[in-house]
């Protein structure tokens, strides 16, 4: 049975994809080659990792962040750090620009720690790679800090 693409059938195994160019406006059929790399030279990407919840009248502090790679090659992205106070309020976010990666990739897992720290509740950790800013793969990002006593008691 033939390879089936919403109608584009291929017999090579070559997945097609109806796209719009967003440089001139016109639609056609583009093949994803994984071969040249992850660095999305049009689009930008962003990924906003789950809030951290603390238990109700204790407030985390954040000081280290763990990030877990694939070195692809120098990619570099932006890092905010996010979070509320118990009185409904945004609290400050902490940016930090990061580099990750080899000049020449190696393919293998790496590791990068980023010295950011806010305290806050509800905190959240985003990453955002701007269009070309080379290739990005992530593994894995770990918050690590501490937590005050209760409030309540």
């Amino acid at each position: 049975m033939a390879q089936s693409n919403g109608g584009v059938a291929t017999t090579s195994r070559l997945t097609l994809y109806p796209m719009l160019n967003a440089n001139t406006g016109i639609v056609g059929f583009y093949a994803f080659d994984p071969t040249t790399g992850f660095n999305d030279i049009t689009a930008p990407s962003t990924h906003s990792y789950k809030v951290e919840e603390v238990i109700a009248g204790r407030t985390p502090t954040v000081s280290r962040i763990i990030i877990g790679y694939r070195d692809l090659g120098p990619v570099a992205i932006i890092c905010t750090l996010s979070g509320t106070n118990d009185s409904q309020q945004v609290v400050q976010p902490v940016t930090q620009p990061v580099t990750l990666g080899n000049q020449v990739p190696t393919g293998k897992l790496m590791t990068k720690i980023l010295g950011m720290q806010l305290t806050a509740q509800n905190l959240q950790f985003t990453i955002f790679r701007p269009a070309g800013a080379g290739p990005l793969s992530i593994t894995k990002v770990v918050l690590c800090g501490r937590v005050e006593n209760s409030e309540l008691a």
